[in-house]
């Protein structure tokens, strides 16, 4: 029987703001995760965000996630949607390790 992938947790939000050019006052954030994600879960990922009312652009840099935010956005819900999409990504993989 083959091993299941451990689930991608994030793990902390880094202090790194950076200005983004995906529109006026954007601003990037990376988001630490447990380790590197696969391409196959950042599909899953990407496919779950484009579900979202409130979509966000979101790269992967190695095991970071990249968020853009505006200065509007209440920063306490961005990070709840992005668990939430975190945890039906690995549901929707498998992603449960050696459960």
């Amino acid at each position: 029987m083959s091993e299941r992938p451990y689930p991608i947790e994030i793990v902390e939000v880094e202090p790194l703001i950076v200005p983004d050019n995906s529109f006026e006052e954007a601003y990037a954030i990376y988001i630490r995760l447990s380790h590197e994600p696969p391409l196959e879960w950042e599909d899953a990922f990407e496919r779950l965000m484009a579900q979202e009312v409130r979509q966000r652009i979101v790269s992967f840099v190695g095991a970071k996630m990249r968020v853009v935010i505006s200065r509007r956005d209440n920063l306490e819900m961005v990070l709840r949607q992005l668990a939430a999409l975190t945890r039906k990504a690995n549901v929707t993989l498998d992603y449960t390790g050696d459960l």
